[in-house]
């Protein structure tokens, strides 16, 4: 059976890397380098979480 916890963490993870992606949309059509770079960077520590939880 699927643990069910695990599955809605994944699930929040990929909504949360998901938003960053689209806040980094959002600072490149804005020139907004810094907020670009801080974007990256929370979508960078998303992305490697579950490997670092693992």
């Amino acid at each position: 059976m699927i643990n069910l916890g695990y599955l809605a963490f994944f699930v929040l993870l990929l909504a949360a890397l998901l938003l960053a992606i689209k806040q980094m949309s959002i600072a490149l059509d804005e020139v907004d380098i810094e907020g670009f770079t801080l974007w990256t960077s929370i979508a960078s520590v998303i992305a490697g979480l579950p490997i670092m939880l693992w």
